[in-house]
């Protein structure tokens, strides 16, 4: 439950919408569930709310002026300091949801959207945030020369190159190291990684997988690493060792 009493404590939100209307709409229904909610035009002033005060969690418009929201999108994920980002767009086509979750948001929402919507998508990217740091106490992951490190967000691969990871990332490996050689469907990783349940049609994990099978190196077209598993999901093939 949000502590409503205490300002320092409750979750921060911002909500990123150069529509004047939807920004003041969306605060109050967050403000009105215990939220502290601040809001930004476009992307600088975006960079400039985050610079005086971080922010728990990123509401993101697509259409913005300036640098739109998918670029926007593309900076914050690449920045394992910044906090989990989900997409706002009117844009309902399947290829605008794929490339939004391909730059690493951790989900996606399309106007116009229901109070109910809003707040249990919130909830559901907070929850998995907090697990996912809660579970990177355990420490260093290696793995086929590489080392993985969820406190940090990020991997080192057998070159010896840093990786950044975004929150969807880190999240999702976190699951692969911790499920090794165990096929994993698709509903079951919506599960761990998401923390709601999914539909028929949520093909996000796909996106994921994808981006996160480049970051490690593996093949697309001959994966060694992150194998699908048809008829099922995915399986992580690889042997773990945990410090």
């Amino acid at each position: 439950m949000l502590n409503t009493t205490n300002p320092s404590t409750a979750t921060k939100v911002l909500v990123v919408d150069d529509n004047k209307d939807i920004r003041e709409l969306v605060c109050r229904l967050l403000e009105a569930e215990g939220y502290m909610a601040a809001e930004a035009v476009d992307g600088d002033d975006m960079w400039q709310k985050l610079s005086a005060e971080q922010a728990d969690i990123i509401l993101l418009d697509v259409m913005l002026p300036g640098t739109d929201g998918f670029e926007l999108c593309r900076q914050l994920c690449a920045d394992p300091n910044m906090p989990p980002v989900i997409m706002l767009t009117a844009k309902d086509e399947e290829i605008d949801r794929v490339v939004g979750l391909e730059l690493g948001a951790d989900d996606y929402i399309v106007k116009p959207f229901g109070r109910r919507e809003l707040i249990a998508r919130i909830k559901a990217v907070l929850r998995r945030v907090r697990a996912g740091s809660g579970q990177a106490i355990k420490g260093l992951y290696s793995f086929a020369g590489m080392s993985f490190k969820p406190s940090q967000m990020e991997m080192c691969n057998a070159a010896g190159t840093i990786i950044p990871l975004s929150t969807s990332e880190t999240q999702l490996l976190l699951t692969f190291v911790q499920h090794p050689r165990i096929p994993l469907s698709r509903d079951r990783l919506l599960d761990l990684t998401k923390g709601r349940n999914s539909t028929p049609f949520d093909r996000s994990i796909d996106s994921h997988v994808s981006r996160l099978r480049r970051k490690l190196g593996d093949d697309s077209k001959k994966p060694e690493i992150i194998k699908t598993s048809w008829g099922t999901g995915y399986i992580f093939t690889c042997q773990v060792e945990t410090q």
